[in-house]
């Protein structure tokens, strides 16, 4: 699996917060986290509640409803073969 580099750019393409998973509870909680990426450097932050696949897991989803990573732009771009990133680090198999 390819590495997805945390970049503005990258957090553009990602359609993590629009996945049928990511919920209106979770796009609430996540609010302040959106203006710290928006402000930060990507590349030193730990955690953000977008673009799993690059950092870690959601620490709001709690169940599986649906999954977009086969129909990302990441996905394609950096060849990733999982899905569910936001569950499991690394994504399932």
């Amino acid at each position: 699996m390819s590495v997805v580099p945390k970049t503005k750019e990258n957090v553009r393409k990602c359609m993590c917060t629009k996945c049928p998973s990511y919920t209106l509870i979770c796009k609430v909680k996540s609010v302040p986290d959106k203006v710290s990426v928006s402000f930060s450097d990507l590349e030193s932050k730990g955690h953000a509640e977008v673009m799993f696949c690059a950092y870690e897991p959601s620490r709001c989803i709690e169940k599986e409803k649906g999954c977009l990573c086969e129909t990302c732009e990441l996905f394609r771009e950096y060849n990733l073969k999982n899905s569910f990133y936001c569950i499991v680090a690394g994504g399932k198999l």
